[in-house]
């Protein structure tokens, strides 16, 4: 066998997955393909290329515009009559939708230097762009203060509070290309402590400013402001509830109660939102207390309320949505946050709270609250 015959059926085992000996193949010469000379390749012919005509000045709004470079005439006219008092704004149009991406804004605008009055006052919702200009999607109600609370623009999404006089307030969802208000969103995430003027609405829930997961943390309220409730919206209408919300729903049927002896809880944040305490207390039940056999039912009623019958900590990982529970080792009465206060440390030693606590009906005492020791009393509230 020639050597170019051995080296041709050494390739077609190797192809094929032959078994050509590696000592055969070691007898192979190596071969030397002796190649023709290419010849030179002919010049190139050089020619000027022709001169770029400039594009065309565009006719209609791109679906991926830039509104910076959109000139006057693509953009949508002023309105005219508008309410008197409110900002001048262009017409929102389709179209203009391609050209919104960052930079751009949601606003809320009033008659009367943003200023809502009962009464009336004139108020729309816009979207800003970049460069200051204002386009309106839609007049608002005019019987309540609209207040945005947040928007997302990639869900084509906001979320407005309705303020009025009431203890309470409605926030409902707004979908911006269209204009539909949705009284019924976030599903099972909502607590059920932010429905209590209607399942079918949300009420009293704002995003914070701090959180350590992902998504935006959102705070429920109570009628008096206080903070009673959480949960995070991950992404575009998107809302999940804290994986401890069933035992803190298990622990509010079991009539738990908050600080004014009211159905609720008290809840504390740290800083970063990264961790949450949640007290749920007990009502007091004079009849299970001996020194109350003799009290005469308005009496029994007095007592308890303003008295614990003891709680539960439901402490919450919001990072990692881990929770446990614990004993709340309280003084006789019922405990509420103190305003301005966070918790110190971390979701395994968050640290002591300070609380206000009921002393009698109308007296408060200032206490330290830990998981695993007895309450302190303090001499005035102080950091």
């Amino acid at each position: 066998m020639s050597r170019w015959s051995q080296a041709v059926a050494w390739i077609a085992g190797i192809a094929a997955g032959g078994g050509i000996a590696y000592t055969a193949y070691l007898t192979v010469e190596p071969i030397v393909l002796v190649e023709s000379t290419a010849a030179p390749a002919p010049a190139a012919s050089v020619s000027p290329s022709a001169s770029a005509s400039p594009s065309p000045a565009p006719t209609a709004i791109a679906g991926d515009c830039s509104w910076d470079r959109l000139p006057e005439d693509l953009r949508p006219a002023v309105l005219e009559d508008e309410p008197e008092g409110l900002p001048e704004a262009r017409g929102m149009t389709d179209a203009v939708w391609g050209c919104v991406g960052e930079g751009w804004a949601v606003e809320v605008h009033s008659a009367d230097g943003d200023r809502w009055r009962a009464g009336g006052t004139a108020q729309a919702l816009y979207l800003a762009a970049p460069d200051g200009d204002l386009l309106k999607l839609f007049d608002l109600r005019t019987d309540v203060e609209v207040v945005l609370l947040e928007a997302d623009l990639d869900a084509r999404l906001a979320w407005t509070a309705r303020v009025s006089d009431a203890d309470a307030y409605q926030v409902v969802e707004i979908e911006l290309e269209t204009g539909l208000v949705i009284d019924d969103w976030g599903g099972d995430a909502i607590p059920a402590l932010q429905r209590f003027v209607s399942e079918d609405q949300v009420t009293s829930v704002a995003p914070l400013d701090a959180f350590g997961g992902d998504g935006t943390l959102w705070a429920g309220y109570s009628a008096t402001g206080t903070l009673q409730s959480l949960f995070v919206r991950e992404e575009g209408a998107e809302f999940r509830g804290l994986g401890a919300q069933k035992a803190v729903d298990s622990l509010l049927a079991q009539d738990g109660v908050n600080g004014l002896g009211e159905a609720g809880d008290e809840v504390w944040l740290d800083r970063d939102g990264t961790v949450a305490m949640i007290l749920v207390q007990e009502a007091y039940e004079p009849a299970s207390d001996p020194d109350a056999k003799d009290l005469t039912r308005a009496q029994k009623r007095r007592a308890a309320a303003w008295r614990t019958g003891g709680g539960t900590w439901v402490v919450v990982d919001l990072v990692t949505d881990q929770w446990r529970l614990a004993e709340a080792r309280l003084p006789d009465g019922l405990c509420r946050a103190a305003a301005g206060t966070y918790i110190p440390g971390t979701y395994e030693d968050p640290g002591d709270l300070q609380v206000y606590c009921l002393e009698g009906v109308d007296d408060d005492e200032v206490y330290r609250l830990s998981l695993d020791a007895d309450a302190v009393a303090r001499t005035e509230a102080g950091p």
